[in-house]
């Protein structure tokens, strides 16, 4: 999708034009969910436009549910934007905490096919964006810090969505990782049994940035397969193991209340 510009404003109706553009902006995660719009004054400047076909736009951007306008402090992104995507989802996933191999198979799909994409069309800045990222969650994972760790684990896989340069895709990541970070939180959680577990998890978001780094599409999808493959397998042998340890726990109950009642 050839992405409007500044530039590309013409007469008339340039209301309607200014706020297809901040609005591509913000489908494109330029303006995130929750963020606040550049000031008036700065947005008429790069449209060269008035203040009065500024406001016009974000009229309409209002309209559409785009924005919120507070008082006295201006422009804000509105949440209405994910709100239709996370409409029934967040309830299933909650209610259904053993949904992991439904989530990690559609990831899987979703984020093979970003990682090609990614690898096709990376500007010096996604990679930029990407080691900003990895730097932080090695960061998080030698402070064995949860909330870090998920954070830097979206925030990285999101960088590599943005990356593939697809309006689609990256809001249908971004939403979907928002969606998900509590689950990558516990998840994160749930295999800190794992031997070695961080050291791996690390090495694969490396391998999953340096096929990305080369323009190596087939190398970028099978690591981002061989790590969600990872998580799916790790999840299952630390559930595996609880219930194992839940049985044993049963049982010597049961034989110390045998051993009461003898």
């Amino acid at each position: 999708m050839q992405p409007l510009s500044a530039s590309s404003i013409r007469t008339p109706n340039i209301g309607m034009q200014i706020a297809s553009i901040i609005e591509e902006r913000i489908l494109q995660n330029v303006y995130p969910i929750g963020s606040k719009l550049p000031p008036e004054r700065q947005l008429a400047e790069e449209f060269d436009v008035s203040r009065q076909s500024l406001r016009s736009a974000l009229r309409i951007l209002a309209t559409r549910g785009m924005i919120q306008t507070r008082q006295g402090d201006g422009h804000y992104v509105s949440s209405k934007v994910e709100e239709n995507f996370h409409f029934g989802w967040q309830d299933l996933i909650d209610e259904h905490t053993g949904m992991e191999n439904e989530v990690l198979d559609f990831r899987r799909g979703v984020e093979g096919m970003l990682a090609a994409l990614a690898a096709e069309r990376r500007t010096e800045d996604d990679l930029a964006r990407m080691r900003l990222w990895l730097s932080e969650l090695r960061q998080a994972y030698a402070a064995q810090d949860i909330d870090r760790q998920s954070a830097a684990d979206v925030a990285f896989h999101q960088a590599v969505a943005d990356a593939a340069h697809n309006l689609l895709f990256t809001r249908l990541s971004d939403s979907l990782l928002r969606l998900l970070q509590k689950q990558t939180k516990r998840n994160l959680g749930n295999m800190f049994g794992v031997p070695n577990i961080h050291q791996e998890l690390m090495t694969q978001h490396e391998l999953i940035f340096q096929a990305i780094e080369q323009q190596n599409i087939t190398a970028a999808v099978t690591a981002v397969y061989t790590h969600l493959d990872y998580v799916k397998d790790s999840l299952r042998q630390q559930r595996e193991q609880h219930n194992r340890e839940m049985v044993s726990k049963a049982l010597a109950v049961r034989d110390k209340q045998k051993r009461r009642r003898a």
